[in-house]
């Protein structure tokens, strides 16, 4: 009697043609974690949101100059000396450089 193979996903053809399509997915996150983000700090010059370690790069929070901030809902989030009452252009509310007043800056 002749013996009959059955071959099996996981014996070869459709697993052996997407091991290297699984391979590369499980990968992206690994090699996307860490990149993007400069190491500015809160209160540091940037251009560009990539150049702060975290949150926005703002004008007109501290000066002439752009600089990184981060979100906030008081001014418990922020660094000493700043308070949570700037408003950016995508209406997100983020940290300034000194005390708020109740006409604004």
């Amino acid at each position: 009697m002749a013996r009959v193979r059955r071959r099996s996903a996981a014996s070869g053809g459709l697993l052996t043609r997407l091991a290297p399509l699984a391979l590369l997915v499980a990968s992206l996150p690994v090699a996307s974690c860490g990149h993007g983000r400069g190491d500015a700090r809160t209160g540091d010059r940037c251009r560009r949101d990539e150049d702060c370690a975290r949150g926005l790069c703002v004008e007109g929070i501290g000066g002439p100059h752009a600089r990184c901030t981060v979100s906030c809902a008081s001014d418990d989030a922020c660094p000493d000396g700043w308070s949570c009452s700037s408003v950016t252009q995508a209406n997100v509310v983020v940290c300034s450089e000194g005390s708020a007043t109740p006409f604004g800056r």
